[in-house]
């Protein structure tokens, strides 16, 4: 490919560069370990985001997020492999883990795990706000700033004892159960 934009490159020059932006050492460049090698390391402010959403999953905080913790946040019963029978809750939960599993694959997501993979994201995003919004959103992890702030959080319209109504967040929503009708009760 860099030879059809006229870039002459040695073989030992192509060996080299293939050797420093192969992460994944399957003999070829993908765009997303082009991307990470030339954008570097994350920032401070994407790190801190993505130890909040490891946070969401880890949900007894030792430090770790298993099968039981992910079961807990993803709720399965929307996804068309459940629906049609194909796959079960447990093979689709443990599917979906592996995505995070990018060091070794033990049924156990660490945070370096965790962050690696989210590293491959964020080399595809170029702005910091964009990549909070993303977080936050996928993670339902309230908070934010201007278009920065979640929306995906449930909101409920409450009926105050005053017969006044608003409609408020229920803050970090992700695997909180609302009653068979979807209603969620506030005092």
């Amino acid at each position: 490919a860099m030879r059809d934009y006229g870039l002459k490159l040695s073989e030992a020059e192509i060996s080299a560069l293939i050797k420093y932006f192969d992460t994944n050492k399957d003999g070829k460049i993908s765009f997303d370990e082009f991307i990470r090698a030339i954008r570097g390391e994350l920032n401070e402010r994407r790190q801190g985001l993505i130890k909040l959403a490891y946070q969401k999953l880890d949900k007894n905080g030792d430090g770790t997020v298993t099968l039981k913790d992910v079961k807990e946040a993803y709720d399965v019963s929307c996804h068309e492999d459940f629906i049609s029978g194909r796959k079960t809750k447990d093979e689709i939960i443990q599917e979906f883990m592996l995505q995070w599993e990018t060091q070794k694959v033990d049924g156990i997501v660490t945070i370096d795990e965790f962050m690696d993979y989210y590293k491959d994201i964020s080399a595809s995003i170029d702005n910091d706000d964009y990549f909070e919004l993303m977080i936050r959103n996928a993670w339902h992890i309230s908070g934010g700033e201007g278009w920065c702030e979640n929306t995906t959080c449930k909101r409920v319209l409450v009926t105050n004892p005053d017969g006044s109504q608003e409609v408020v967040e229920i803050k970090d929503d992700l695997g909180k159960k609302t009653d068979a009708k979807g209603y969620a009760r506030m005092d």
